[in-house]
C-alpha cells in the first residue's frame, strides 16, 4: 500500500501551529522555565544573556519547526483516518513515547547526564504537544 497525498486544511495547520507555539512558551517559560534551564546546564547568567541578545531568530525557527511538525501530524492523521479526540490522543502518546521518549529524550539522561526533571519536563511537553496540536487539527 502506497501512501497517497491527503488533503490538509492549511487554516487548521496554521491554528494548530500557533497553539503549539503558545503551549511551548507557557510550558518552557511560565511553568517550567527555570527548572528546565537548570536541567539543561544553562546558568541563569547564560539565560539572561540569551534574552539580552534577543530571542527573535530562535523564536522564528521554533515557529517554523512547529509548522513542520503540525504539517506532518496532519498528514499522519489523514493517512490513518483519525476523526475523534480519543484516537488523536492515542496517536500523540505513541508518537511522543515511541519516537522521542525512547530515543533522544532518554539519550539526554543517559549520555548527556541531564537530570530526570529535565527528562520529565520534555517528555510531558512533547506528548501533550502532539495531543493538543492533533486535537486542534481533528476539531477542524
Amino acid at each position: 500500500m502506497a501512501l497517497e497525498m491527503v488533503s490538509v486544511n492549511w487554516f487548521a495547520i496554521l491554528v494548530a501551529t500557533v497553539v503549539s507555539f503558545l503551549f511551548g512558551w507557557i510550558w518552557y517559560g511560565l511553568l517550567f522555565g527555570k527548572i528546565w534551564a537548570k536541567g539543561s546546564g544553562m546558568s541563569e547568567k547564560e539565560m539572561k544573556q540569551k534574552h539580552k541578545e534577543g530571542m527573535g531568530k530562535a523564536l522564528v525557527w521554533h515557529f517554523i519547526g512547529d509548522l513542520v511538525m503540525v504539517y506532518v501530524l496532519a498528514n499522519l492523521i489523514g493517512w490513518i483516518g483519525i476523526t475523534v479526540f480519543s484516537e488523536v490522543a492515542m496517536l500523540g502518546v505513541y508518537l511522543g513515547v515511541g519516537f522521542l521518549v525512547a530515543g533522544p529524550l532518554l539519550g539526554d539522561i543517559l549520555w548527556k547526564c541531564r537530570p530526570w526533571s529535565f527528562f520529565w519536563i520534555n517528555t510531558f511537553y512533547w506528548i501533550l504537544n502532539f495531543v493538543i496540536a492533533g486535537a486542534v487539527l481533528v476539531a477542524f
